[in-house]
């Protein structure tokens, strides 16, 4: 009887999150983004690097692999708005090179309308008009 209560228990639970996670996931995609502009004021290149951590259970080495994580390019502008705020905004490469520091730079934020997380991208289609 307590196995039956403890497995309804589990698969109630697995469920909740589940839904939890497919809610959050269709609030990030599919909410309409904000059409941004704001002067480009710093860029930031960050090389891609390759990193090997510590070996899982406490770094002792339980078979043979090694635990590699690869972090790619990263190009960023910090674009200040016309109301004052400073935001950081992820390019494309070839965009990054293309604008200067006092350029005018389109990005989305993307905001979703029921947690408020949000992420901003540059726009390439209004830059190319």
């Amino acid at each position: 009887m307590a196995r039956k209560k403890a497995e309804a228990i589990g698969c109630a639970f697995a469920i909740i999150l589940t839904l939890a996670a497919v809610l959050v996931l269709y609030d990030l995609l599919f909410s309409k983004p904000d059409h941004l502009e704001g002067i480009i004021i710093e860029k930031i290149f960050i090389p891609a690097r390759t990193s090997t951590g510590d070996t899982p259970y406490g770094g002792m080495r339980r078979g043979n692999y090694i635990i590699t994580a690869q972090q790619q390019e990263q190009w960023i502008a910090i674009v200040k708005m016309s109301k004052g705020d400073t935001l950081r905004v992820h390019c494309p490469a070839k965009y990054y090179e293309i604008k200067n520091v006092g350029d005018l730079l389109h990005f989305k934020k993307y905001e979703g309308k029921l947690f408020h997380i949000s992420y901003f991208v540059h726009n390439e289609v209004e830059d190319t008009n």
